[in-house]
């Protein structure tokens, strides 16, 4: 009987230490440090991605106004859809020739947009897709037909959204922190294209919401006012068949794949152990690599920021700074998408013509930028500059 006990004794004691050695030989998720030194990475643009100069005649984002964005609209192999914030959208192919243009923004009425929040062109059905400010997406043909409208519930509200697949986006909910509105605890969901239908990815659970605006009182002619502003930051980036998903209030990022979302990486410290909150942006992704970013959330001179790097394959993170050669002195390279909807590892950034030319009168353009300066017409406003990225296996 003795012999017996032992045994079973014994038996017992080896199954948990298999259990202990089996837990150990389970990978823990990467850390990233929100402080940590990390070794910088210099990184010249033309040795990781094909550089594109297109000259382009379009009308800018705010008309009439001395400052510009990088791009607002949408890129592919076959087409440049940009749109003003006076509701101006023009349709060019990929050399520059302008196919369309409309405008259909005005009063709440059948056909008519409020404002254009952001667009995407669904190439496949020919439709230009309008993010209206009435938490709706209003649908046109490429020459400006209205087709229809696709309504979102009014539970929740789309503060970012990517394609995704030929019959969903990839949306993030939006939280209005003042109105005490869409607190929805699952802030991630693929929307149907076809009636708005929503599935929400509930593997990713959010319990205490934060947004990435400030707001602050203004005293103007002897009154209060609120204003608000929006930091530049992103929580979704798509590409490869990827998703990285980045709620502003959770410590861990998130990748989808195949239908599958799992822990990609955990940042420390917390977003709530500090005032201002330090904030989580994912601001491009290749198939190598994710360049992210962390920012706090508020205003000034002296607010912390810091722009890291996320290598897929050895999941090492480092500091970057990327920069076109093609400029004297380099020109770092603007990494971040936004709205903006590109083909997987394409970034692309702009530049004022006059700008470029006074770069060029000066002699401190090389390369294929200073062969496109000789090609630039009057009429044209910008240089749109295509960064096509090599894949990377």
């Amino acid at each position: 009987m003795k012999t017996f006990l032992l045994l079973c004794l014994l038996t017992i004691m080896a199954s948990c230490q298999s259990a202990s050695k089996k837990e150990v030989d389970v990978p823990s998720l990467p850390e990233v440090d929100v402080y940590a030194d990390y070794p910088m990475k210099q990184m010249d643009i033309g040795e990781l991605a094909e550089v594109v100069y297109l000259p382009l005649t379009k009308k800018l984002l705010f008309e009439g106004r001395s400052y510009y964005s990088t791009f607002t609209g949408y890129v592919s192999e076959r087409y440049i859809v940009s749109h003003t914030f006076d509701g101006d959208v023009e349709v060019f192919d990929s050399s520059g020739k302008k196919l369309y243009e409309f405008n259909h923004q005005g009063r709440v009425e059948e056909g008519k947009y409020i404002g254009i929040q952001d667009l995407w062109l669904d190439e496949a059905d020919g439709e230009v897709w309008i993010w209206d400010y009435d938490n709706t997406f209003k649908i046109y043909a490429l020459e400006g037909t209205y087709k229809r409208m696709v309504k979102v519930s009014e539970s929740m509200n789309v503060q970012e959204f990517k394609a995704w697949s030929a019959d969903s986006l990839l949306c993030y909910d939006d939280y209005r922190v003042e109105e005490g509105l869409n607190k929805n605890p699952h802030p991630f969901y693929l929307l149907s294209k076809k009636d708005g239908g929503i599935r929400k990815l509930t593997s990713i659970r959010v319990s205490n919401r934060i947004n990435n605006n400030e707001r602050f009182i203004l005293n103007l002619g002897g009154k209060r006012q609120i204003m608000r502003f929006a930091l530049t930051t992103s929580s979704i980036q798509v590409g490869g068949g990827r998703a990285v998903l980045a709620d502003y209030a959770q410590d861990t990022v998130f990748c989808m794949e195949r239908g599958k979302v799992n822990p990609l990486f955990v940042r420390k410290p917390s977003v709530f152990a500090s005032l201002p909150f330090v904030l989580t942006s994912v601001d491009f992704m290749t198939s190598r690599y994710l360049f992210f970013s962390f920012g706090e959330k508020s205003q000034g001179k002296e607010r912390f920021e810091r722009n890291l790097l996320f290598d897929f394959q050895t999941q090492e993170v480092c500091c970057y700074e990327l920069k076109n050669t093609d400029f004297e002195p380099s020109l770092p390279v603007r990494v971040y998408i936004g709205k903006d909807d590109y083909p997987s590892d394409w970034l692309v950034n702009e530049m004022p013509v006059g700008k470029f030319l006074q770069y060029h009168k000066e002699g401190k353009l090389k390369g294929k930028a200073a062969e496109v300066a000789g090609k630039i017409k009057d009429t044209d406003t910008v240089v749109m500059i295509f960064y096509r990225f090599y894949k990377e296996e």
